[in-house]
């Protein structure tokens, strides 16, 4: 299994706009690979976590250079004032 974390830093302003960008965006539902995704606020706001799981790096991959990755990001501002860091990442435990 494979885990892809997106770290995103909000300024307090914009966090209703990227949880409803998200909420509108949906589109994971059929992305082969994808066993999970969540989007995670930590406490207090200001930063976010986009958590996915996948079956394996491949999977990943594939999405991030297919048209499915394309439609998700297509309405993306280039202005925006979000901050992100992608960290990837392979399980080596994991239990229930």
């Amino acid at each position: 299994m494979f885990v892809a974390v997106n770290s995103l830093r909000v300024p307090a302003e914009y966090a209703d706009r990227l949880e409803g960008g998200f909420r509108q965006a949906g589109g994971m539902d059929d992305v082969a690979g994808l066993l999970s995704f969540d989007l995670l606020r930590a406490e207090g706001g200001g930063e976010y976590l986009v958590l996915t799981r996948w079956q394996d790096r491949g999977s990943f991959e594939a999405w991030r250079e297919g048209d499915a990755f394309q439609r998700a990001h297509a309405g993306t501002n280039p202005n925006s004032p979000v901050q992100s860091r992608l960290t990837l990442y392979d399980i080596v435990l994991s239990r229930p």
